[in-house]
């Protein structure tokens, strides 16, 4: 997944924009860090600035200033198997025969490659893999044919089939698209004179924002000189109806978020501690201490520590120099940076039963490791417990983990999986329990990581129908 920001001032006042689009993205630097990159909009000329790398490393103050303009994209990239090179870098830019375009989007299109099939047909030319390639030119053509920004967007969703957030800015708009499941967060926030599109509303915090609300599903909110207005993939339901049938990423609140954000109304703070109480009344242990891997652990390792009312403590220090290494693109990359992300605190854990609380085992990779350190150097046993069930499927809307051979949990059992990471005990939340734990959230959500339903369909379906 990736971390998606905009930024418009309604007065068409420039000072700050470049500033506020780089604390956005900064912010939402945990959703990715393979690259980043603005775009701006100085009165109709386009500017983009972007690298691989971290956004604090991409963007010093001399490039900041020399990014001028009233409207601005950005983007972090996660990992993926899917788009890579520089091409995958965004935001995208064209020349359109509507004007300039700018995008950035964090999408799966599954009928890619009938869509770019019928494109190149009608005499589309690709320069890239990638998903932005041909949502940009299938708004290209559809923009021609219709009255404005907004319906021609909406023709483009009408063919797309897949997931997608999207933040694209036009020449005189700043326009906001969440697909009609919702399944990627995006939402609304306004300081003074300037609105702002995020992927998560820890951004707005950053930048003493105003949080609006979040986008429903099939959302298009387009802001310009005269404010916000919306339209929608599905007009015909009410808006209580659209937000209820919404299937939000379960792993958002697992995983992926940052625990000071609210996405579709809930805390993911407050959802992962309910996690850890639940995890501690299915799955207890004896253990003398309680610990999380950090930091997407913590908050369910404290819940877990509490309904045991086990010490909670620290075990394990974080290279904060170190980016996640589940959204690594290669199993290579993912070890060696295990390897250099965790140190053992050997005092508050030798000689000790330590239980410890991770969001979730994928590929098993990052918990292997950090049982391995706990044991040598000191712990008595380790327990492990996980904040989320087994991922027994592949996900094709954006965890990285696309293949099931990938998946320990596909083909071994718990007692299996506790041998292969060398846990003393291993306990998975049940999904049941963890649905629970989402106390406040206003939509559904997607598990087809833990249950195998695939809501939006899947790669393999969509190749069948061609």
């Amino acid at each position: 997944m990736s971390g998606l920001f905009g930024v418009i001032n309604t007065k068409n006042e420039s000072e700050g924009v470049a500033q506020t689009a780089y604390y956005g993205i900064f912010s939402l630097q945990h959703r990715g860090q393979e690259s980043a990159g603005i775009a701006i909009n100085n009165s109709g000329t386009f500017m983009v600035h972007k690298n691989s790398g971290m956004v604090a490393d991409i963007f010093d103050e001399v490039t900041l200033n020399t990014l001028k303009g009233s409207c601005a994209v950005a983007h972090t990239r996660g990992g993926s198997d899917r788009e890579t090179g520089t091409d995958a870098i965004q935001p995208t830019l064209i020349k359109s025969r509507v004007g300039n375009i700018a995008m950035s989007s964090d999408s799966v299109i599954l009928n890619d490659h009938e869509l770019r099939e019928n494109l190149k047909n009608l005499g589309a030319i690709f320069q890239s893999n990638t998903d932005s390639e041909i949502i940009l030119s299938l708004f290209s053509r559809n923009r021609i044919a219709t009255d404005d920004c907004e319906h021609a967007l909406l023709e483009t969703m009408k063919e797309i089939r897949g997931v997608y957030a999207i933040i694209l800015m036009t020449e005189n708009k700043l326009i906001g698209i969440r697909d009609p499941w919702g399944m990627r967060p995006l939402s609304l926030g306004k300081k003074g004179d300037t609105y702002m599109l995020s992927s998560e509303n820890c951004a707005f915090d950053a930048l003493d924002a105003e949080y609006i609300r979040d986008l429903e599903p099939g959302e298009i909110v387009s802001i310009d000189k005269n404010g916000v207005t919306s339209l929608y993939y599905d007009d015909s339901v009410s808006s209580e109806e659209r937000i209820r049938n919404g299937k939000v990423c379960i792993f958002e609140y697992v995983y992926v978020a940052r625990p000071d954000s609210f996405i579709d109304c809930t805390s993911i703070y407050d959802s992962r501690y309910r996690t850890g109480m639940a995890l501690a009344k299915e799955h207890p242990c004896e253990c003398d201490i309680v610990i999380g891997a950090p930091d997407s652990g913590n908050a369910a390792a404290l819940g877990f520590a509490d309904g045991l009312g086990v010490p909670y403590g620290s075990g394990l220090l974080k290279n904060r120099y170190v980016g996640r290494t589940f959204i690594k693109s290669t199993q290579e990359q993912r070890e060696l940076a295990v390897k250099l992300k965790f140190a053992v605190l050997k005092t508050a854990i030798a000689g000790k039963r330590v239980a410890i609380v991770d969001d979730s085992l994928v590929r098993g990779t990052t918990t292997k490791h950090i049982i391995r350190f706990l044991k040598e150097n000191g712990a008595k046993e380790v327990h492990v417990r996980l904040a989320s069930p087994e991922v027994k499927y592949p996900c094709c809307y954006g965890v990285n983990a696309s293949k099931g051979v990938d998946l320990p949990a596909r083909t071994k059992t718990v007692e299996e999986i506790r041998d292969m990471i060398g846990a003393d005990s291993l306990g998975y939340i049940s999904l049941e329990s963890l649905r629970e734990s989402l106390k406040g959230i206003h939509c559904g959500c997607c598990s087809a990581c833990f249950d195998g339903n695939y809501i939006a369909g899947t790669e393999e379906a969509e190749s069948k129908t061609e």
